[in-house]
């Protein structure tokens, strides 16, 4: 509550953090470079700050609030903004709740994404992200191991995907990478 009432001293720290990022992204817009801007991400698991934190004043006002600062006061127009959950298990101790409950609303993201891990590419976790996309753009926007030709051929939707960085060499056999990437799709 603290970090999204105006006149905290918890918010005035924020606000600091957010003009520093928001420079640097500046410098990127006057050079004309988009950004696939993905804060918060994992929003809807449990082992970040921001995470878990439902309800209108949880994590969508704090995507909201950071939305309008940067769009409105700092007039940041290269952000592409990728609003990205986990997909969501009830793993005793690691959940990762449904999508919708954390989701700030369609005028607010330009991309929806889903973090994959231990190939738990399951069909529904594609078919409710793109129904609450609402014919937005969705992506793979973290995974272990790499989806298989198979999976993108039952989940079509997925725009991108991109393998975590160590997991390309310990979850993923390069023949398998290699396989993917000559893939047609």
């Amino acid at each position: 509550n603290e970090l999204i009432t105006h006149g905290t001293a918890l918010h005035a720290k924020w606000m600091a953090r957010a003009d520093t990022i928001a420079g640097y992204l500046a410098q990127l817009r006057d050079r004309n470079i988009p950004v696939l801007w993905r804060p918060y991400h994992e929003m809807n698991g449990i082992w970040f700050w921001w995470g878990n934190r439902r309800g209108e004043n949880g994590i969508k006002r704090l995507w909201k609030m950071m939305y309008a600062y940067f769009t409105g006061h700092h007039g940041l127009n290269n952000l592409i903004w990728v609003w990205n959950a986990n997909a969501p298990r009830d793993i005793p101790g690691d959940e990762a709740w449904p999508y919708e409950d954390f989701f700030p609303g369609i005028s607010y993201v330009d991309v929806l994404a889903a973090d994959v891990y231990h190939n738990d590419y399951r069909q529904v976790h594609h078919d409710q992200l793109l129904e609450l996309a609402g014919g937005k753009v969705i992506s793979l926007g973290e995974v272990g191991e790499a989806p298989t030709p198979e999976i993108l051929d039952n989940q079509p939707m997925w725009t991108w995907f991109m393998i975590w960085s160590r997991w390309v060499q310990t979850h993923n056999t390069p023949d398998k990478v290699k396989n993917l990437y000559h893939y047609p799709r």
